[in-house]
């Protein structure tokens, strides 16, 4: 009978185990190394002499690369992003659904024949309203106070069957003369007087303010009375599209007894860039008023003024106080001098019995309503930053305006960097998707058509309606505000206008001195009778036959001079030096 050994009485043997354990590990460590072993990348051992060399990091990086997930999938998305960049699609622009050169009244336009009616190509990204019907913002207090002003130059203009008018200014203390030309438009032909939504923008006494120097300028210009060979009178409000323009006209600013020798357009810029309509809903709405002028004055002479040079959209908003910004260089503030009617003039003439001339003669002011309540306390104060900003835009005076004013004039320096050097072109394509990012180019966010090539095609087909009609001029004033760089290729003064097409004083000088020359010329060309034959020579189409007319100069400007050899040439017609041997178009 075997006897159990003592647990102590023999060594224990263990290398068995120890043998399984390292066979088991063994297998994972070659794994391991092999898996790390660059010797088969670059056949050859590695040394602590190859360790730095430029092979053995080329090799270990790209092991790495190929080994990361991270890696594989940058480099996907830089490739799907490369794709995405050469691969992105272009839009036709400036499709036209008909040919409205040749109409010959307000029935010939029809909107049954329209392409598209907002900027992008479709029809429903847009805010347009129906370009040949007319309409009123009356909703807005600012604008009826700004129509309201309106009617009121018109009124000192008004006379009666040939007799002189019986309206006195009492700035001057009689009657103001003869009305030769009425400028008719939106944001700049008000701003051209001095004024934004029917108020005086003036700067601080004692220094240089850019609203009072626009007003000086159109003064000089525009009012015989201080120097001027011209009177004129600026018919505008900010904000406005080509069918408010239409109201308007129909409602007193254009009654049947003011009567000037020419009327200055210029419409259709808030109708892009704020309303983002199409080119052709733009030209309708040009073309409604100027056939309405045509109907109401058929011996007035009308002049088209090109669309101003404009390469940034403006927002949709509606217009405030600080938008009048846009048409200043400084950096002064600005306050308003509110434009009363009552007190801008009297109603009489001469004799003992006013009341009874003034009745017979003048079209009595509509009365001014109870003045506004006034509220119990202090205005309630503002919850927030947004709404604190959101009372100062609809301030219209004193402190909140200033800040609405600076911050406005903050945001569109930021927005406006590097226009200067921007080059705008006559067909720049179309790429509705624009990356979010350089480095993101594969996301991408939808992005409005450029502002130029509209700009530049609505002027065409203004100016070929233009050459049809006669008693019709276009006044082309790129050349003022941009160069020619040759090949449909611009730059802009920024100087002297804004990217959204806004002038600054300076701007201003030299647009109204061009003006001035081009109506010397159409005062002295005597009426062309209706019984007269039309030419048919083709450098005689569109024709003015206008006689050489006095230039006038621009008016001295000790704080806006024009720069050396930047001074505007003369804007080109669609008349001027035709028949002219050697002369070349502007």
């Amino acid at each position: 009978m075997a006897t159990p050994l003592a647990s102590g009485s023999a060594p224990t043997d263990d290398s068995d185990l120890e043998d399984l354990i390292t066979k088991e590990q063994s297998p994972s460590k070659s794994a391991s190394a092999a898996k790390f072993n660059l010797d088969k990348i670059t056949d050859h051992p590695v040394t602590t002499h190859s360790f730095l060399g430029p092979f053995y990091l080329l090799s270990y990086t790209c092991s790495l690369c190929l080994s990361s997930r991270l890696s594989k999938c940058i480099l996907i998305f830089f490739a799907l992003g490369l794709i995405s960049t050469l691969i992105n699609p272009t839009q036709k622009t400036g499709i036209m659904g008909a040919d409205y050169s040749a109409i010959q009244s307000a029935y010939d336009l029809s909107l049954s024949q329209v392409h598209h009616w907002c900027i992008s190509g479709d029809n429903d990204s847009c805010a347009c309203e129906d370009p040949l019907e007319p309409q009123h913002r009356q909703e807005f207090k600012s604008w009826n106070a700004a129509h309201k002003a309106n009617v009121a130059e018109v009124s000192l203009y008004r006379a009666l069957y040939g007799e002189q008018p019986t309206t006195i200014d009492v700035d001057t203390g009689k009657a103001r003369p003869g009305i030769d030309v009425a400028f008719l438009g939106e944001s700049v032909v008000e701003a051209m007087d001095g004024r934004w939504l029917g108020k005086h923008i003036l700067g601080k006494d004692g220094e240089n303010q850019d609203f009072r120097r626009i007003d000086k300028t159109f003064e000089k210009f525009f009012r015989k009375e201080k120097g001027g060979t011209v009177e004129g009178v600026a018919l505008g409000i900010a904000g406005d599209t080509a069918s408010n323009v239409l109201w308007r006209i129909q409602h007193d600013e254009m009654p049947y007894d003011f009567n000037p020798k020419v009327w200055w357009i210029l419409i259709g810029m808030n109708d892009l860039t704020r309303m983002q309509c199409s080119e052709e809903i733009v030209v309708l709405g040009i073309l409604r008023v100027v056939e309405e002028i045509r109907l109401r004055k058929p011996d007035a002479k009308i002049v088209i003024n090109s669309l101003l040079p404009m390469i940034n959209y403006q927002g949709r908003g509606e217009v405030t106080m600080a938008d009048a910004v846009d048409f200043t260089a400084r950096d002064e503030k600005a306050r308003e001098r509110t434009r009363e009617v009552p007190a801008s003039f009297r109603v009489g003439g001469k004799g003992d019995n006013d009341d009874e001339k003034r009745h017979l003669h003048v079209r009595a002011l509509k009365e001014k309503g109870p003045p506004p309540k006034k509220r119990d306390g202090p205005p309630p104060k503002p919850r927030n930053k947004k709404e604190r900003e959101r009372m100062e835009d609809k301030a219209t005076k004193g402190p909140d305006l200033e800040k609405a004013m600076e911050r406005k004039k903050k945001a569109l320096k930021k927005q406006d960097k590097g226009a200067e050097k921007k080059v705008f072109r006559d067909n720049e394509k179309y790429h509705p998707k624009k990356p979010i990012s350089p480095l993101l180019p594969m996301i991408k966010k939808h992005q409005l058509p450029p502002v130029w090539p509209a700009v530049h095609l609505i002027n065409d087909k203004l100016k070929e309606f233009c050459a049809k009609h006669d008693s019709i001029t276009f006044f082309d004033a790129t050349s003022i505000f941009a160069s020619d760089e040759g090949g449909g290729r611009h730059h802009m003064y920024v100087d002297m206008i804004s990217p959204r097409g806004h002038p600054s004083p300076q701007g201003f000088a030299a647009w109204e001195g061009m003006i001035m020359s081009r109506l010397h010329k159409l005062l002295e060309e005597p009426a062309v009778s209706k019984s007269m034959p039309v030419e048919t020579d083709d450098q005689a189409i569109g024709s003015e036959h206008v006689s050489e007319g006095k230039e006038a100069s621009l008016p001295a400007e000790k704080n806006a001079p024009l720069l050396p050899g930047r001074n505007p040439q003369s804007p080109s017609t669609d008349d001027e030096h035709k028949g002219d041997e050697g002369d070349d178009d502007v």
